[in-house]
């Protein structure tokens, strides 16, 4: 498996190909992702291409106690996931892409 560093802010595709930021590479099984708006308790991104047919945004979100990566919205390519939390949202994210709806 080769991964390609783009930003070390950048979201991160979980069990693929390829580390996401401005471009992917073609391989990546969800590609051309960004962060279109975050807030103390959510963040959303955007996925505009991929092998795979939806996508789920993780939003890295903590408490007083802990860190950890909460699942956003499950979405088609072309549409944006929303991760929201009681939580603080860290700046960190990351995206998974699946063929089919209970595969993310």
């Amino acid at each position: 498996m080769t991964k390609k560093i783009i930003s070390s802010v950048a979201g991160i595709v979980i069990g693929a190909t390829a580390l996401i930021g401005g471009t992917a590479s073609q391989a990546a099984a969800v590609s051309g992702c960004s962060k279109t708006a975050s807030s103390d308790h959510s963040v959303s991104v955007k996925c505009t291409s991929g092998l795979e047919t939806y996508f789920r945004v993780y939003g890295y979100f903590c408490s007083t106690s802990s860190c950890s990566y909460i699942p956003g919205s499950l979405v088609s390519i072309g549409s944006t996931s929303k991760a929201t939390s009681g939580a603080y949202y860290s700046g960190r994210w990351k995206v998974k892409g699946c063929y089919v709806t209970d595969g993310c």
